[in-house]
């Protein structure tokens, strides 16, 4: 059984619509935001973190972007930066040895179908999960 990665209907400007060159704009345009200036206050964080439930599909992607496993978890937290997922089941029930990064599609309401690619920066055994820092924002279709 072959198990492809999710397909992507692209990066879309926010105002217009229209798909846009591949970039971090939505990220750096996080960074400029009033949140941003939070870091200097909380130390440990680059932006305030929003409690969430947000139950989501997970692909763990080696850097050649090939399949590693696949499951389920449960954003717990969010921020323009990064998230905290929780609950994380996958397949095989490890992490590669080598550099890895998520595939995370939302599922359900509002938020049904919006993607996110991101890395790991730390593991969070209270609630068996891992924080994360996005790198890329997409559509799944």
């Amino acid at each position: 059984m072959s198990i492809a990665t999710v397909e992507r209907a692209g990066r879309l400007d926010a105002a217009t619509g229209q798909p846009v060159a591949a970039g971090r704009t939505v990220f750096d345009a996080a960074g400029r935001s009033a949140e941003f200036y939070d870091h200097l206050r909380a130390h440990y964080r680059e932006t305030r973190r929003t409690p969430v439930e947000i139950p989501v599909r997970i692909n763990v992607l080696l850097e050649d972007g090939s399949l590693f496993d696949k499951g389920t978890a449960t954003i717990r937290n969010i921020s323009p930066s990064g998230a905290l997922l929780g609950d994380v089941k996958i397949e095989r029930g490890v992490f590669p040895v080598s550099s890895f990064r998520f595939e995370i599609v939302m599922q359900g309401g509002a938020y049904d179908g919006i993607g996110l690619e991101a890395r790991p920066v730390r593991f969070e055994s209270s609630v068996r999960g891992i924080g994360v820092k996005f790198e890329e924002i997409f559509v799944a279709v």
